[in-house]
């Protein structure tokens, strides 16, 4: 997506902090502030036992602190008719069908990491004690991986990413890499046990003292669609949420201070990203599903965060050469219920609620981009989002997002594409946290993702959504 400003707005000013900041507490990472004190000399985002992140944060680069605004936009209510003027809706719902058909592309995922069947977690799932690695819990079924994988109709996963467990029940190599900012050694952060989670142990065995960027983050599948960074300036940094079952997991934090991304990018900008080495992701019109899961707190008025299918260089090569999810709250183009966040779609020179009749940059703020069943989702009362969009490549796409704690996935929009945008030109490139011309002055929290070959029924959508579901409430 285009970094030139079309009249969006902050959402809210979080804290700066250094590139490589760590965000800890608990069980997982140890430092001074955790517990039930929000103040620290350090940057914190540490999760308590209810879910709920605390906010301590004191200033990297220019010294500011502050605490992010939850917004004014309540997230109470529920709009069902089409595109429209409203003020509220609720982060659940019902699960209405999505559109077009749903003719399957691409070959599946190479290696033995994408295993296929109903096959759940690995049987060691419990805690591992005082080593404080952690391994996948008996009671969720199978992961989204092999969900997908077994759903027939010619889908197949060919990327898939996470920050805290395997994404197929065989998996048991690398999640992510840590670079220590203290020596700048670098270290491989697995799972536990193949199929379960995050080797917390290790992770907080190196961190301690010092503070970690995520210069790697590994593709699942066998395909090697990995993203990576190397400047250690432009690293996510490491940072923790606890669930309301008590369970810490790790996530991606991209925290920008400057205003608005420029094309090209800002150079101090966090991402991740694999524009011309990627495998097997869809391109051209060729079907495709994606979904994200993301912490709610962060975010901002204005583009893009993105996780998923961009273009092959670092440029903006025109509407449908990018379909890429997107989370936060942009009005330039169409927009959601209330005052947001919202998920959307990022196809490039437009961010997409809906399929917008009126073409490219359709609203600038104008009541015509809203579609008020696209679900605000506003931090703390929302904490945990889906965000998830499929296309059949020439005619429509759906995209649904919801509220993991709290309900299921909400159809924000099951119909065309955006005039000018059918068929999609997409050009197979990935990255995280940034747009496809590298626009990445944005904030932003990522768990996992999954890019998928091929339009998957909503019968797999919900059965991912109930496994996201349990897993971020465990």
């Amino acid at each position: 997506m285009s970094g030139k400003p079309q009249g969006g707005r902050f959402s809210d000013r979080p804290a700066v902090v250094h590139p490589f900041a760590v965000v800890a507490c608990g069980a997982i990472l140890t430092a001074a502030g955790c517990g039930s004190s929000d103040a620290s000399s350090t940057t914190f985002n540490s999760g308590d036992g209810a879910g709920r992140d605390r906010d301590a944060s004191s200033g990297g680069p220019g010294g500011s602190s502050s605490s992010v605004s939850s917004g004014s936009a309540s997230n109470s209510g529920s709009t069902r008719g089409g595109p429209g003027p409203g003020s509220s809706i609720s982060s659940s719902g019902g699960r209405s069908t999505s559109s077009g058909s749903s003719s399957g592309a691409g070959s599946s995922a190479s290696g033995s990491s994408a295993s296929t069947g109903s096959s759940a977690s690995t049987g060691s799932s419990a805690s591992s004690g005082s080593s404080g690695s952690s391994s996948g819990p008996g009671n969720l079924g199978s992961p989204p991986g092999d969900i997908v994988n077994a759903s027939g109709a010619g889908v197949s996963v060919v990327a898939a990413h996470s920050m805290t467990r395997a994404l197929f029940a065989t998996y048991g190599g690398k999640l992510f890499t840590v670079t220590r900012a203290s020596d700048g050694q670098t270290q491989d952060i697995k799972v536990a046990t193949a199929g379960g989670m995050v080797d917390s142990s290790t992770l907080s065995s190196f961190c301690s003292g010092t503070t970690c960027g995520i210069s790697a983050l590994y593709d699942q599948t066998g395909n090697a669609n990995d993203l990576k960074q190397a400047s250690r300036q432009n690293m996510p940094t490491v940072a923790m949420w606890t669930t309301r079952g008590g369970t810490p997991l790790p996530y991606a934090l991209t925290q920008n201070s400057g205003g608005r991304g420029a094309i090209g990018g800002d150079p101090t900008g966090q991402y991740l990203r694999n524009r011309t080495q990627t495998k097997k992701i869809p391109t051209g019109s060729a079907p495709q599903t994606e979904y994200m899961v993301v912490f709610a707190k962060y975010f901002k008025g204005h583009c893009c965060y993105d996780y998923g299918n961009m273009e092959a260089g670092i440029r903006n090569d025109g509407p449908g050469t990018m379909t890429a999810l997107y989370f936060g709250q942009t009005k330039d183009w169409t927009w959601g219920a209330a005052n947001g966040p919202w998920g959307m779609v990022d196809m490039e020179d437009g961010v997409f609620s809906f399929g917008a009749p009126q073409g490219v940059n359709p609203s600038n703020g104008n009541p015509a981009g809203q579609n008020t069943q696209d679900p605000a989702f506003v931090y703390p009362n929302t904490n945990i989002v889906a965000v998830l969009s499929k296309t059949n490549g020439t005619s429509s796409f759906a995209l649904k997002a919801g509220d993991m704690e709290n309900g299921g996935f909400t159809t924000a929009w099951s119909g065309a594409l955006p005039s000018g945008y059918a068929p999609l030109h997409q050009e197979g490139g990935l990255s995280l946290g940034e747009g496809g011309d590298g626009s990445d002055n944005v904030d932003g929290a990522f768990f996992e993702g999954v890019v998928v070959a091929g339009e998957q029924d909503d019968t797999t959508d919900a059965a991912i959504q109930t496994n996201l579901s349990k897993y971020f409430t465990q």
